[in-house]
């Protein structure tokens, strides 16, 4: 590792979702609380990027979390009250407030994604989308230890 100074990291909407939630409070607290219809409204010079999308069935949608805390403690509770790191965790507040959600595909229009739920505002920046890839984003024998093998997770983070 050198002493020089880290890059400077520049990231530029490529659109804005379309959730139809207005306040946080609003907000489902995971994307399998919204079973709902939202949209991705890619800004139009991006359209050509989405060339042959609805051969995907899934995305894979990064957003900006324009609202969250970008000073959070560096724990956090989780949703049976054990602490974790913020890192082992799925809170909104974040030192970048990077989200991911991977959502069904249910039509392409020109420039805008008609996907099934998202968990964020409405307006909220989207900064990268890439197609769910089963045979290489499935990991058949991941786990995590505060949800137990076979059950639903929580709503909540």
């Amino acid at each position: 590792m050198t002493n020089s100074s880290p890059p400077c990291i520049q990231l530029d909407p490529i659109g804005y979702l379309r959730t139809g939630f207005e306040t946080l409070a609003e907000c489902p607290a995971s994307l399998m609380g919204n079973d709902g219809t939202s949209y991705i409204e890619l800004l139009p010079h991006y359209a050509a990027g989405l060339h042959n999308i609805h051969l995907a069935s899934h995305l894979i949608v990064f957003y900006w979390l324009h609202l969250s805390n970008r000073k959070p403690h560096l724990d956090a509770t989780g949703c049976n009250g054990s602490k974790r790191g913020v890192f082992a965790s799925r809170t909104p507040n974040r030192p970048n407030p990077i989200a991911m959600s991977v959502t069904r595909l249910i039509a392409h229009d020109q420039n805008i994604l008609q996907v099934e739920g998202l968990d964020c505002i409405d307006g909220t920046a989207v900064i990268d989308i890439k197609p769910y890839v089963p045979q290489l984003d499935h990991i058949p024998d991941a786990t995590i230890g505060w949800i137990p093998p076979h059950s639903e997770p929580a709503l909540n983070r």
